[in-house]
């Protein structure tokens, strides 16, 4: 299955004490729980509270290291005991079932809530589709987002829903807007509405060719390359 069991074998128990950490940040109910030690990067804007998306990234992350672990033949039922929690959490608490939206603990709905819940992947494929499509309704057009980093996952959330057009579409007003500009590589940080913008003071010291800004080219091949 792999073509280096040895560094799978080897790097296992690093992912397994990664795993463990962040699970030291999520209550008995299932809930993260953000502080100062702990942040979470969703993206450079602060404009939008990521206490949601945190706790889907989490379970992003868990249901791929329980996935591991079996492989490695490992006992999984305190993680998969995790898991389910913190869905029943994000279910009971997060998601507002009239508005097809996932909320945040200070009742906000943002894009980035419901991007990452619908890439967590735990919820039917049909509940996935309504949640862009509710997202597209009701949070588009995007504000508040600075970074290729962050709208990739918005682009590959749309295509996992079944939303294609809607994400050559995004990709082609996002990315384009930068060639707009007369990029020749793609930045790390960059925000349609303030192109200046720059999450350390000054666009002079951002990357101008950062590897996380070139995801269309993977996401084209995965979803388009048919």
């Amino acid at each position: 299955q792999f073509k280096d069991q040895e560094a799978f074998d080897d790097l296992f128990e690093v992912a397994q004490n990664q795993m463990d950490v962040i699970l030291s940040h999520v209550d008995e109910k299932g809930k993260f729980f953000q502080d100062e030690n702990y942040p979470v990067f969703v993206d450079w804007s602060n404009d939008f509270d990521k206490t949601s998306a945190g706790q889907a990234i989490i379970l992003y992350g868990l249901k791929q290291f329980i996935e591991l672990a079996k492989i490695q033949g490992r006992d999984t039922a305190c993680y998969e005991e995790q898991l389910q929690n913190m869905i029943q959490y994000a279910m009971e608490e997060l998601y507002d079932s009239e508005t097809h939206l996932f909320k945040t603990k200070e009742k906000e709905f943002n894009i980035a809530s419901q991007v990452w819940m619908v890439l967590a992947d735990f919820l039917p494929k049909q509940e996935q589709k309504a949640i862009m499509e509710a997202m597209c309704e009701t949070l588009f057009p995007i504000h508040g987002i600075a970074t290729p980093y962050m709208y990739s996952h918005i682009v590959e959330a749309l295509f996992q829903s079944g939303l294609d057009q809607e994400a050559i579409d995004l990709m082609k007003s996002y990315w384009g807007k930068m060639i707009e500009l007369g990029a020749d590589t793609f930045w790390e940080a960059f925000d349609p509405n303030q192109p200046d913008y720059s999450p350390y003071g000054s666009p002079i010291i951002s990357s101008y060719c950062h590897a996380w800004s070139c995801t269309p080219v993977y996401l084209m091949k995965k979803y388009l390359s048919k």
